[in-house]
């Protein structure tokens, strides 16, 4: 696992109110749904094995005691406690804390940051849409499970509005990625002498309309 799910809902595009789990589920597997159809699988296996461990990560409390080595969830993003004082939150303080790296390698990590946490995010929440909503009534309004939040009394067709717009953002951040791993091979460990489709293995598609499917 590559991302978490709050960073999911944080960086997808969607509500800050959206259950995590919903997400969860489905992580692992879009993760690598991903990979195959728009990289390589050789390239999720490799960045796998360079994921820096990150052990527990709990959401940032300013009241509680963290020790030095510590990892905190603030605003979806990962924090790594290297100082004295945690009251203050991570985000403002880069003296007490540090944002976590999410691998071991300082270019991929750039690649990380960059395109392909957000891309993944986006990625997830696209799929978790259809799993947490139901059609509620013949004319289509829809509401997200258990909690009827979020998405009640938007139609079928509107929540269909919704995933084409996510999926246009979805596929031109992937397209911006592709062009930087293209001018960045000789610095990106992963991506050198990787077989496939084109000179380096990446899938190159086309933009379709999303389809949303409710349980």
């Amino acid at each position: 696992m590559f991302i978490l799910p709050e960073s999911v809902v944080f960086f997808g595009g969607g509500k800050l109110n959206f259950e995590t789990k919903w997400i969860g589920s489905i992580l692992d597997s879009e993760e690598y749904a991903f990979f195959e159809e728009h990289l390589n699988p050789s390239i999720y296996d490799c960045l796998e094995s360079k994921i820096e461990p990150w052990g527990i990560v709990s959401m940032w409390e300013s009241c509680k005691t963290y020790m030095i080595g510590d990892y905190v969830l603030y605003n979806g993003l990962v924090y790594k406690f290297i100082g004295t004082d945690s009251t203050t939150p991570p985000c403002n303080d880069s003296i007490n804390w540090e944002k976590a790296k999410r691998f071991v390698d300082d270019n991929l990590n750039k690649l990380w940051d960059r395109h392909l946490m957000p891309i993944l995010a986006t990625k997830i929440y696209m799929a978790a849409i259809p799993a947490a909503t139901y059609q509620v009534s013949a004319v289509g309004a829809t509401a997200l499970t258990d909690t009827n939040d979020g998405l009640r009394g938007v139609t079928k067709s509107e929540i269909s509005f919704l995933m084409d717009s996510l999926g246009q953002r979805f596929y031109n951040k992937v397209q911006h990625m592709k062009n930087y791993i293209s001018n960045n091979l000789d610095t990106l460990t992963c991506f050198d002498n990787i077989g496939g489709c084109g000179d380096n293995g990446i899938r190159n598609e086309k933009k379709g309309s999303t389809k949303i499917y409710f349980l």
